[in-house]
């Protein structure tokens, strides 16, 4: 059955908006090749291919092989291949950083960006967290719906060369911004104290974990 262009639309179009960060990239692609018949394999384990399977493996969460055997013997192989990691700002470890009434989170860039077009829009936050459920480390991915960061550029009076190119410090000039620090509080995602002053409230309520009374 031949499938129309809206179908197609509508298909990337959703991929894309379930799919922000590599992680989420990695999965959505899995489940996807998991309903289509693949059967998942690990690394770790023999493998025991068969004529005729369907396989998928990923390492970390992301990176992911898919592969078909053919059912008749083929000298050839069909590949294709993407990258599904973009430029970013990754958050550091402690990143909160107070200045007077707004906290700014220490970054670091990543990939090959232009830096001038990340300046006055909203910003989100996704990415994989490690935390401690049960008394056991377990990764969780986030993805905030809304808006939380903002890039702000400066005034032209403090900046007269800003037309007339600029080179971007990330740590002076790309830092992005909270509105006010009570938005994102340092809580800690666990009782027994793991992570304690890493990661805002936003974070604990999309990892499902209580933040601590003030």
């Amino acid at each position: 059955m031949d499938i129309s262009f809206e179908e197609t639309k509508g298909d990337l179009l959703h991929f894309i908006s379930k799919s922000p960060f590599v992680f989420h990239a990695v999965r959505y692609i899995k489940a996807a090749l998991l309903y289509a018949g693949f059967t998942e394999i690990r690394e770790e384990d023999s493998w025991q291919i068969k004529r005729g399977g369907k396989y998928v493996v990923t390492r970390n969460g992301s990176a992911l092989i898919a592969f078909s055997v053919p059912e008749d013997g083929d000298n050839t192989f069909k590949i294709t291949a993407a990258h599904c990691d973009s430029p970013t700002f990754k958050i550091k470890e402690n990143p909160e950083m107070r200045d007077g009434k707004y906290t700014r989170l220490n970054v670091e860039g990543y990939g090959g960006m232009i830096m001038s077009t990340w300046l006055d829009r909203p910003l989100s936050v996704v990415g994989r967290l490690f935390v401690k459920d049960n008394r056991q480390i377990i990764s969780k991915l986030v993805s905030l719906d809304h808006p939380t960061l903002l890039i702000p550029s400066v005034a032209i009076h403090m900046d007269r060369t800003v037309n007339s190119g600029h080179a971007w410090n990330i740590q002076n000039d790309l830092l992005p911004t909270l509105p006010l620090h009570p938005v994102l509080s340092h809580r800690v995602l666990c009782q027994s104290g793991c992570f304690r002053q890493r990661h805002p409230a936003r974070l604990q309520k999309a990892c499902s974990f209580p933040a601590l009374p003030a």
